[in-house]
């Protein structure tokens, strides 16, 4: 009888996320404030992946590791009307861009996201994109004996890919 329970607790902490048993992160207001433009999730493997849309259509995918963005860095550019996502000095080109139309994925290290209609200056965006990446940063767990999330070889590559 203690089997079953042993076996269902054992498949609940080794199925659980990096993570573990934090609260999910904050990306409901975001995906409010971009009403559809952008959609933001954060995947299990704490990469946070940004949907754009345009006329309901999916045209481009960001993607980016949690630990590899830099909130400090996160502004308003009103020459592009947008809100920039950047990467942090030593993590250049964390993020790759997928554009569908075009069948092409880039790598680079930054993102720039529409202003939302209701953000004349982006501050609001600011302060939920901040919030998402530090909150997300500060989640990541490392446990002993699990393979580092950064590489520790001087490859010239500025993070482990292989993950």
């Amino acid at each position: 009888m203690l089997l079953p329970v042993r076996a269902a607790l054992l498949i609940t902490v080794l199925g659980t996320s990096i993570r573990g048993v934090a609260q999910p992160l904050p990306v409901d207001d975001i995906n409010t404030s971009f009403a559809g433009k952008v959609v933001f999730k954060v995947d299990r493997q704490d990469r946070l992946v940004m949907d754009f849309y345009d006329d309901g259509s999916r045209f481009r995918q960001d993607i980016a590791y949690l630990r590899d963005l830099d909130p400090a860095s996160i502004h308003f550019s009103s020459e592009e009307n947008a809100v920039v996502l950047s990467c942090l000095p030593d993590r250049a080109q964390c993020l790759t861009k997928e554009i569908f139309k075009l069948d092409v994925v880039r790598v680079t290290s930054r993102s720039t996201l529409p202003r939302p209609d209701n953000d004349a200056d982006g501050v609001r965006s600011i302060a939920l994109l901040q919030e998402l990446v530090t909150k997300g940063q500060a989640d990541i767990v490392q446990f002993p004996g699990e393979t580092p999330t950064q590489s520790s070889r001087r490859t010239g590559h500025s993070s482990n890919r292989s993950e």
